[in-house]
């Protein structure tokens, strides 16, 4: 091997050292940005708070009313309904993650530190995934732990993590938590308006879900289960594979998959091209 050779090597290496180096900096100080903020803790804990409180109070009033029901409660579903809090306050998370920045000007400083805006997207990305992953499994593993603990102590069927449909339904929200947060930063971006991306984020979240019942079939079949929460609810949720607005699980995972990469894509070229 000639000394030219050995001299070239040793560059790439250098620089692939020095790349690995400027992310692992970019990612401490996103991180260092949001761990200073106050706002971080507030929202994470109440998505967390709400959520579980949420479930415990829905099963004290199942509970106190079952010689009432006029058919069976599944323990597993009625766990999870706190999940809906959890959504709404992680997504909005996601999309603070970024907006601020935006509306304070801070987003100028970033750049002017770090000018490889994709370090910058990359680093912002990964926090907001990672953070929300462990919220969110914390999150729906509390419910369903306290929600058993309620459905036992008031003479309600329970359920236990050794169920198959348990283990799927309690994993799988939690590990999907993420998905709508990491939109809601996209459409932040791609918006630069907290309110807008709020808006997006939840929209697209929720208006299936309350329209849902009130429009046909055909609409159902071919146009809800095109949307990304209904791609998600497929994949998570086994029991709603037969109903209309859904798909079946490999397809619905398609079809999130397609509304994450699209969105967050379409937030990275954003970001790329315009000025701060």
């Amino acid at each position: 091997m000639t000394t030219a050779t050995i001299s070239a090597n040793t560059r790439r290496m250098r620089g692939a050292v020095n790349r690995d180096t400027r992310f692992a900096n970019t990612l401490a100080s996103e991180w260092l940005k949001l761990a200073t903020l106050r706002s971080t803790y507030i929202t994470l804990g109440l998505g967390y708070l709400l959520s579980v409180a949420t479930s415990a109070i829905v099963g004290i009033a199942l509970g106190s009313t079952r010689d009432t029901w006029s058919g069976d409660i599944s323990p597993i579903t009625a766990s999870m309904v706190g999940t809906v809090f959890g959504l709404i306050v992680y997504s909005v998370f996601g999309v603070l993650t970024v907006s601020r920045e935006y509306a304070s000007g801070t987003m100028r400083l970033t750049l002017t530190a770090t000018p490889d805006r994709r370090q910058v997207f990359l680093a912002k990305l990964t926090l907001v995934t990672a953070i929300v992953t462990v919220a969110g499994v914390a999150t729906t593993v509390s419910m369903f732990a306290i929600s058993q603990a309620v459905f036992s102590a008031t003479g309600m069927p329970t359920a236990s993590f050794t169920d198959g449909d348990a283990l799927h339904m309690v994993l799988g929200l939690g590990l999907a938590m993420p998905f709508f947060p990491i939109m809601g930063m996209a459409f932040g971006m791609l918006l630069r308006s907290t309110a807008g991306g709020i808006t997006t984020a939840l929209g697209l979240l929720w208006l299936p879900q309350i329209f849902g019942e009130f429009v046909p079939t055909w609409f159902q079949e071919h146009i809800l289960s095109l949307l990304p929460s209904n791609g998600i609810d497929s994949v998570t949720v086994s029991h709603i594979e037969s109903t209309p607005a859904y798909s079946a699980p490999l397809l619905g995972a398609a079809i999130a998959a397609a509304w994450l990469l699209a969105s967050v894509g379409a937030a990275y070229i954003a970001f790329q091209r315009r000025d701060a």
